[in-house]
Parts: C-alpha cells; structure tokens; sequence
C-alpha cells in the first residue's frame, strides 16, 4: 500500500515556526523568519525555519517527525527559497557536535563542515555547515541564481 503524498505548505510561517520550535530544545525565539512545512494528510511532518538572514547568507533550522518528507521535490523547495527566490549565496546550518545522526543528514543534503563554535550551544559544542547554491544538487540543472540587489 502507498503512503499519502506530502505537499507543500507555505505562508503559515508563524505555525510552522513554532512547531519546529517545540522540537528543538535550543530555540526560545527566531526572531524574524520565515517558514516552509510539509504535511501527509493534515498532518505537519516537517518543518523548516530560514532565520539570522545577514546578506547574502541565511540559516535554517529543521525538525521532522516522518522521514518520508524527503523527496526530490519537498528538497527542490526547501532550497529553491534561499537560493533561488532570496537569492543567497550561503545556507547555514548549526547541530550538536555529538549528534552524529543529523550532521550525517546534512552531508547527505550537501552540507558541508565549516566549522566548530565551542560551547555555542547550551549542550557544548556545535558544528556548523554551509552550502552555496553551485553546491546544491537539489536545484536541478539550472543553478544559476539571480542576486538580489541591495542587502
């Protein structure tokens, strides 16, 4: 039997954020954000938080509750927003230095390893990741993007 299909929710930032930030322990507040969920059903399974934009780079947080979210297509999207239709240079991303299932996941998106920040986190260290739009495989063949003017 086929699991139900996921789709794309966007503008509900503040509903998205929130529930990412129910999952992640380290995140009291965003500040200003923006948002993309994927849902099964009614259901929201992931969400995926773009914060901290200082020209031409911005973070991401992300939090799942079904890894059946990522597809070729929900991957397209979560990228195409920072690269693409922001058109930044770098997405960042920070995790546990011991929580070695998600830096695993995030070499696997096409992260790469930046860095270490010491006792960033209120666990201890974190490490954090980047990744440039001519490094994003989930953009497909036309990877140019359009910089935004100003900044």
């Amino acid at each position: 039997m086929r699991s139900e299909a996921t789709r794309i929710i966007v503008g509900h930032d503040v509903a998205v954020a929130e529930w990412v930030r129910q999952r992640l322990e380290r995140v009291h507040d965003w500040g200003p954000c923006q948002a993309i969920g994927v849902a099964r059903g009614d259901e929201l399974i992931t969400g995926i938080v773009y914060n901290n934009l200082v020209w031409p780079s911005i973070e991401a947080s992300i939090a799942s509750t079904d890894p059946g979210w990522c597809s070729r297509r929900n991957l397209a999207a979560i990228f195409a927003y920072p690269f693409r239709q922001l058109g930044c240079r770098r997405l960042g991303a920070l995790t546990e230095a011991t929580n070695q299932p998600v830096r695993a996941f995030l070499c696997r998106l096409g992260f790469r390893e930046e860095g270490l920040c010491r006792q960033a986190l209120p666990s201890g260290d974190a490490v954090i990741y980047g990744m440039t739009p001519e490094e994003c495989r989930w953009l497909g063949e036309t990877r140019h993007v359009e910089r935004r003017q100003g900044g």
